[in-house]
């Protein structure tokens, strides 16, 4: 397994990753139809002409496993969507990618990481505390009329 930044010609592979998206049971279906749109070949173009956008992949042979991406911001990273196939859930691969996150944004200077999660996926909130994430609050009816927990870590 390796887990890698992602470049232009990854595109289509990670569009077409990012589709599992759609079998989430934590997010409405208003939610999951937007945020895969920005999941397109063309949208996926655009944000990777964006500096500031970051992709990594964990592929096993080459097949993608996992995905996380995210953007900088005023010297921390907001890390929006970890995503792992169905068949590799529960075997440390979301683990394996926000360790290789952290290590990468520590030795760029980056302070402070932050990201989201619904407040009904206990396994993503098990998951971020367990990487030594700490709750900064909840939002109620926020993106797409959802709950959603605001995390964050400090990392320098």
């Amino acid at each position: 397994m390796k887990i890698q930044i992602a470049k232009l010609k990854d595109i289509p592979r990670l569009s077409g990753f990012y589709q599992f998206i759609r079998s989430s049971p934590y997010y409405s279906q208003a939610a999951i139809k937007e945020e895969l749109k920005r999941f397109s070949v063309k949208n996926l173009k655009k944000q990777f002409g964006n500096k500031d956008n970051l992709y990594i992949f964990l592929e096993e042979g080459d097949k993608i496993i996992g995905a996380r991406n995210g953007y900088y911001e005023a010297g921390i990273f907001w890390s929006d969507w970890g995503v792992v196939h169905p068949f590799y859930r529960r075997k440390g691969v979301s683990r394996a990618l926000m360790t290789f996150l952290e290590k990468k944004l520590k030795k760029e200077g980056i302070h402070k990481m932050w990201c989201d999660s619904r407040t009904t996926n206990k396994e993503s909130i098990a998951a971020l505390k367990s990487l030594g994430f700490e709750k900064i609050t909840t939002i109620k009816n926020h993106w797409y009329g959802q709950d959603f927990i605001l995390w964050q870590k400090l990392l320098n």
